[in-house]
């Protein structure tokens, strides 16, 4: 029998468990014969014994017919670290005696004194752990108690006179009175919930060591159901089905199938579904928590006024909205939206703010504009501004705004990204043409040559940095933003050692979130050759960082835009840039681009955008790229990028960590070959590797993590690819780790080995998600 549930009242409880009465915990339920044994007494020969289990307990038969005195069962394993007494609930279905025997840690064996069982009653013994004994003998002294542990309790029915020789004693269940539950217990709170049909009232099972739950269904119809209890698990979840039919009352005992001990700091999500014949479905999760499980932080929502830093952020359009109207409606109910974008964890939002010229010619941003500002700040949120740069303005007039903006939005602003991708707006391209033409969206000309509306674009940048940073020497500047390749022009053009930051919107279209459409395979397009050769965002940062080096200044790299649009391919688009990505996918996607930035030399990462533009347009790409539809709804991201909020908060690659995953086997059928065959003459093949990164968090010392995921594309087709990996560098981190699925939020118990401060993974089942693990200081 295996050790079972060690439950824990609240935490301030506990800490006081000294000055509480006993607490009667199970030892066990009695419903299966797997962890017991029986036996007859061999020294009077003739008894007949038998043991089942059931609804009801375990069956303990005896037979004294043919001779003997008395039979028994016992539990095949037993520790009870300390105890006032035992009890046992047993129903004889005739009179019979009935007696026990402790064995105790040295071996010694205590017999007491014996009862008399009534017909058809459930009756609950107590037995002493303290005597009086009618005997004891045997283990490594004469001592007249037991020592703990004890080791085993035998259970017996004995032939008393004037009594049926032939029964069957109903063992119902096990207790202990113990002073206090262990440290690493866990605990539950019942239920009673109505489920397609069913009611099922749920009662966790206060024990030693596992967990029992008793679930009582009842019927309010005539539909037989099933249920289902899930128990997650890396992988395949462990999942036990019982038969529900009306009329039938009787408990289901279910033993939560821990795969090793129970891990005080997890917190185990346990789902009951039930379906009827009919097919409705429900389900509900009930919860199991290890005593320290309060002190780690497993995924649970926090708000932005809560995360003191983050490197994450998402893009909003406040500004397009002062009145409910045009196409971007959806965003003028200001305070639900920031209440909601709080509710996500995010840190940062990103947008501009519109200013109105007044008679004498000055700038004054607007009031509704200003209200943004503030009620972000009220939420622990900050705001990227974008301060917009057209070439149609003179280089004066220009930076008359740039100095308006500033000076009114000071006290709530810290970062001022100038410009937005000037390739697309602002008029640079049509302004200063090539030949008599727009130039080039890229900045690299036919002929060779950087176009000119880099330079001037560079030089508008220039001054407003250097004018913001004469004013508000504090605050950081960020900008160029227009495509890689451009990008990498205009810091040849020379850029303002002002400007701290360089502003990247690094959208892949229709890749996976590991890749892009810049490498240098595309150097002839472009003009140089930046990122790789295979096309990854983690070349495309080094890249940059690199660059920065070569062109006299370590900047740092923002990424204030970048995402997956959900809307429906069309015969329209079907040659365009984008392609309509699943909501799960959609999810996933932002999930891995997160974490692969985090661990990246990135500032910060800004998803866009928060809300569907176009009231969620199915056939527009620019409209469906939100993590909330368009009627406020939250897509399945919202949670996923909650969860990682609240996990990631304050987080920063640990350089301490040395990483190798030493296995990513894949099936020949899995292997994914190319993506795109020809984007502008290069062909982008599939990763099929797998991403590992470290991190820590500066407010959780006794905290390492460390985040697995597959870089494959998103596919429902199979389960799961076994990875290995080793994490060196832990030294005392080696405490039972706990793994956190960040798709789902369920968290499990990682199998690792420990040796020398190097945890080693064996085989573990990878799915579609990233999964999050976290070291503990021993």
């Amino acid at each position: 029998m295996k050790h079972f549930l060690r439950i824990c009242t609240a935490c301030a409880a506990v800490a006081a468990a000294s000055t509480l009465p006993a607490v009667e915990v199970i030892l066990d339920g009695c419903r299966s014969t797997a962890g017991w044994n029986s036996f007859n007494g061999s020294e009077f020969k003739g008894a007949k014994v038998s043991l089942s289990g059931g609804a009801d307990g375990l069956k303990l038969g005896y037979d004294f017919a043919g001779g003997g005195q008395y039979v028994g069962c016992h539990p095949k394993k037993l520790a009870v670290p300390q105890a006032d007494s035992l009890s046992v609930t047993v129903n004889a279905s005739s009179p019979v005696g009935f007696n026990y025997r402790l064995i105790d840690s040295t071996g010694r064996t205590f017999q007491g004194k014996g009862f008399t069982l009534r017909q058809g009653v459930d009756e609950k013994l107590t037995l002493s752990t303290t005597g009086p004994w009618s005997t004891a003998w045997g283990g490594s002294g004469t001592h007249n108690r037991p020592e703990f542990p004890l080791k085993s309790v035998w259970l017996m029915a004995t032939k008393g006179k004037d009594q049926p020789p032939a029964g069957t004693v109903t063992i119902k269940s096990v207790t202990a009175e113990v002073p206090e539950l262990p440290e690493n217990a866990v605990s539950g709170t019942g239920f009673e919930r109505n489920l397609a049909g069913w009611t099922l009232k749920g009662e966790w099972m206060p024990q030693l060591e596992g967990a029992m739950l008793k679930i009582t269904p009842v019927s309010a119809g005539d539909r037989p159901a099933q249920l289902e209890i899930v128990f997650p698990q890396p992988g395949r979840d462990l999942v036990r089905r019982y038969r529900l039919t009306p009329g039938n009352t009787n408990p289901v005992y279910y033993k939560v199938p821990f795969p090793a001990e129970v891990n005080p700091r997890n917190r185990y999500r346990i789902t009951l579904k039930v379906a009827d014949d009919n097919g409705a479905r429900a389900e509900f999760v009930t919860t199991l928590s290890g005593k320290l499980a309060g002190t780690v932080n497993l995924g649970d929502p926090r708000s932005s006024r809560e995360i003191e830093k983050s490197k994450f952020g998402t893009c909003v359009h406040f500004s397009y909205a002062p009145k409910p109207e045009g196409a971007f409606k959806g965003w003028y109910p200001k305070e639900l939206l920031l209440d909601e974008i709080s509710n996500c964890g995010f840190k940062f939002i990103r947008e501009g703010l519109a200013m109105d010229k007044l008679p004498d010619g000055s700038w004054k941003i607007r009031d509704v504009d200003l209200e943004t500002l503030k009620k972000a700040k009220e939420r622990g949120i900050e705001q990227i501004v974008v301060i917009g740069m057209s070439a149609k303005e003179t280089i004066p007039e220009f930076l008359n705004k740039v100095r308006a903006m500033v000076e009114q939005s000071r006290d709530y602003v810290n970062i001022y990204e100038l410009g937005n991708e000037p390739n697309n707006f602002g008029q640079w391209r049509q302004t200063f043409r090539h030949k008599g033409k727009d130039g080039s969206w890229n900045g690299y000309e036919s002929d060779g040559t950087v176009s000119e509306w880099v330079r001037k674009h560079v030089e508008y940048t220039n001054a407003g940095a250097d004018l913001i940073k004469k004013i508000a020497p504090d605050k950081t500047v960020i900008g160029l933003g227009s495509c890689a390749p451009t990008n990498f022009h205009a810091l040849n053009a020379g850029v303002s050692k002002n400007l701290d930051g360089v502003v990247e919107h690094p959208y892949t279209f229709s890749l996976p979130p590991e890749k892009v459409p810049f490498g240098k395979r595309l150097a002839k397009r472009d003009g140089i050759a930046i990122g790789d050769d295979e096309h990854t965002f983690r070349g495309l940062v080094e890249s940059y960082h690199e660059h920065f080096r070569k062109t006299g200044k370590p900047r740092s790299l923002w990424v204030t835009e970048f995402g997956f649009t959900t809307f429906e391919l069309s015969d329209v688009k079907a040659k365009g840039l984008y392609v309509g990505f699943s909501e799960q996918a959609q999810a996933l996607y932002l999930l891995r681009r997160f974490v692969e930035s985090l661990s990246l030399p990135v500032a910060v990462s800004c998803q866009y955008d928060f809300i569907d533009d176009y009231d969620s347009n199915p056939a527009t790409d620019e409209a469906n790229f939100g993590i909330l539809r368009a009627d406020y709804s939250r897509k399945p991201a919202f949670y996923v990028l909650q969860r990682m909020n609240s996990l990631l908060a304050g987080a920063e690659p640990d350089p301490s960590l040395q990483l190798k995953v030493t296995k990513e086997a894949l099936h020949r059928s899995m292997v994914r070959g190319e993506l795109v065959k020809d984007w502008d003459a290069a062909k982008i093949d599939a990763a099929n590797g797998v991403r590992l990164a470290a991190f820590r968090q500066p407010d959780r010392p006794n905290e390492r993590m460390a985040a697995v995921w597959s870089m494959q594309p998103y596919s429902g087709e199979f389960n799961t690819r076994p990875v290995s990996f080793e994490v060196g560098g832990l030294q005392d981190f080696t405490a039972m780790p706990v793994a956190i699925d960040m798709m789902t939020g369920e968290s499990f118990d990682l199998p690792v080995k420990f040796e020398n401060g190097k945890a080693t993974v064996t085989e573990l089942p990878l799915g579609q998600t990233v999964l999050l693990i976290k070291f503990f200081r021993k």
